[in-house]
């Protein structure tokens, strides 16, 4: 799920024949389905200030592609790579658009932009493994994980003068994946501290990488999106806890979501997936046992 700064909602839900369709939802018009490139489910995961959507819908030949929607033309096919299939994982206010293509013949996975001038380009990597881009800021900086050859996932940036090259100051040889990027140049994401357990890293340019503090008890702390105020939201892990969402502000440090709501609200809040400038924030979480995607806002900001 994602918001963007009107607070429009996109993401996916499931129709009465059980396939997922993407949909966008206002709070005027409520939810709308999108529809699909022919198939017979899609998913919705980034919408731009001015209404345009991605994310990835199959075909009528049965593959997957990479999919820009808008108001004004529907659903529009991105096409793949070497004709392989396509995911569209986020798009930014000036309609770029980040995701992953696969080769039809089992080969690499490899990031790419997207744009209306240039169509999709392929990102590469640094080593010929595999790389899948996560989110991309208005300026064009793309951040995502790579793996391959024998090591685990590592967080990569990616811009016009550099290429795709792993986030600095991380071990090399533990897990990590970077999944937001805001217009200050704040890179967001994961790392594998051991084994099961993973905590979340904030990596600036100017002053390199920290860590951040899980909220609870939580051991497996994992972020998903970062605003421009440096607002961090995500999912957390614990013993005693289970699946919570959270969001983490440099004035209160890292709180569960389900605390900051009406104890009387009858929903248990799993996953925090994206957070806006206004501080809304969308996940999904469960009410009355049914799963539902949700939209948090703020009494005061």
């Amino acid at each position: 799920f994602s918001v963007n700064a009107l607070g429009d909602v996109v993401g996916s839900s499931d129709n009465r024949d059980g396939h997922a369709h993407a949909f966008l939802w206002t709070k005027i018009a409520g939810m709308q389905d999108l529809g699909t490139l022919g198939g017979v489910s899609s998913k919705a995961f980034g919408i731009s200030a001015s209404g345009q959507i991605v994310g990835w819908s199959t075909t009528t030949v049965n593959t997957t592609h990479a999919f820009l929607w808008t108001k004004a033309g529907g659903m529009h096919d991105l096409g793949a790579l070497n004709d392989g299939s396509s995911f569209a994982t986020a798009i930014n206010d000036v309609g770029q658009v980040v995701g992953y293509s696969v080769d039809p013949n089992s080969g690499p996975t490899h990031a790419f932009l997207w744009t209306e001038k240039d169509g999709m380009r392929d990102l590469g990597s640094s080593d010929g493994a595999d790389t899948r881009a996560l989110a991309i800021n208005i300026y064009g900086t793309v951040v995502g994980w790579t793996s391959g050859k024998g090591r685990p996932a590592h967080a990569f940036i990616w811009d016009r003068e550099g290429g795709v090259r792993n986030l600095p100051a991380l071990d090399q040889l533990q897990e990590s994946q970077a999944v937001g990027v805001n217009a200050s140049g704040e890179i967001v994401g994961w790392k594998n501290k051991t084994g099961q357990e993973r905590n979340i890293f904030v990596w600036i340019k100017d002053t390199g990488l920290r860590d951040v503090a899980s909220p609870g008890a939580a051991f497996d702390t994992r972020a998903a999106a970062v605003n421009a105020f440096g607002e961090i939201v995500g999912t957390a892990f614990g013993s005693d806890s289970g699946m919570r969402a959270f969001v983490w502000t440099k004035s209160n440090g890292a709180l569960f979501l389900s605390d900051l709501i009406s104890s009387a609200a009858d929903w248990t809040l799993n996953v925090a997936s994206a957070v806006n400038n206004m501080g809304q924030i969308v996940g999904y979480g469960a009410l009355g046992g049914t799963t539902h995607a949700y939209l948090l806002s703020p009494t005061q900001r």
